[in-house]
């Protein structure tokens, strides 16, 4: 059996390990976000395959830990990172956090996604979100072929002004959450909480506390029916996003 496992804010990584596991056949998939709740993570599978998305050109704090934190036993082991602007460095991380448990990244594979990263980037037109999508399919089904033939690549581990961007990021983690705001439009429904996927929104009678293990997906931001949330000099009324195909169910909102 393959096992992947992923980590999603808006759903794009979420999408694309959904439609590996279609592809590939005899596949399962697992989110990080719960499976690092577990006192010991065992990975016993034919062949792993880690999904996630770029966050500063690098790996997001919640799937560092998660693979530091597992004990891998498969044969084949495979990368894919979603992105928006540029994966960085993002893969050369894994392969260093495996090397380190003397364990080789088979496969490693770029996915193209629509940009969520509103604050900084904006919500991109429809018609380059197409676009987008459009690639992310097709990167998806090559990225399902190369497992199922367990193809091998290589990936350079020297990506030094990444690596600087992504370690500056992750140090700064704990105090990018003062960026979010919030407005009277927000009823305290909890959806926020309930899509979060690290635990980081204490819900209140008055609405989310947003607290220091956020890992930045945006999620909350993205999901809001009521566009309560927004981050440092964002618009309430800016046009959100998460992944057209994914529901806010599908990513713990019911």
């Amino acid at each position: 059996m393959t096992k992947i496992y992923y980590f999603s804010g808006t759903g794009n990584t979420y999408w694309s390990a959904k439609k590996l596991a279609g592809l590939i056949g005899d596949a399962a998939i697992f989110s990080i976000s719960r499976e690092i709740q577990q006192p010991e993570i065992c990975i016993e599978a034919d062949a792993a395959v880690f999904l996630f998305p770029a966050y500063a050109y690098g790996i997001p704090g919640m799937v560092s830990r998660f693979l530091k934190k597992a004990d891998i036993r498969a044969d084949y082991l495979a990368a894919a990172v979603t992105y928006g602007t540029s994966q960085g460095g993002a893969l050369a991380d894994v392969r260093r956090i495996l090397a380190k448990k003397t364990l080789t990244l088979n496969y490693a594979a770029l996915i193209p996604s629509v940009e969520n990263y509103i604050p900084i980037f904006g919500v991109q037109e429809k018609r380059v979100q197409d676009k987008r999508i459009a690639m992310q399919t097709a990167a998806t089904a090559q990225t399902a072929q190369a497992i199922i033939a367990r193809e091998s690549n290589s990936i350079s581990t020297f990506r030094p002004i990444s690596k600087m961007i992504s370690a500056l990021f992750l140090f700064a983690r704990p105090l990018l959450v003062r960026g979010f705001r919030l407005t009277a439009a927000c009823t305290a429904c909890g959806l926020c909480a309930r899509v979060c996927p690290s635990g980081a929104i204490r819900m209140t009678v008055e609405g989310p506390v947003f607290q220091k293990n956020c890992e930045q997906c945006q999620a909350c931001l993205n999901f809001c029916p009521s566009r309560a949330i927004s981050y440092k000099r964002l618009k309430p009324d800016t046009e959100r996003y998460h992944h057209p195909e994914v529901t806010v169910g599908e990513m713990g909102g019911d």
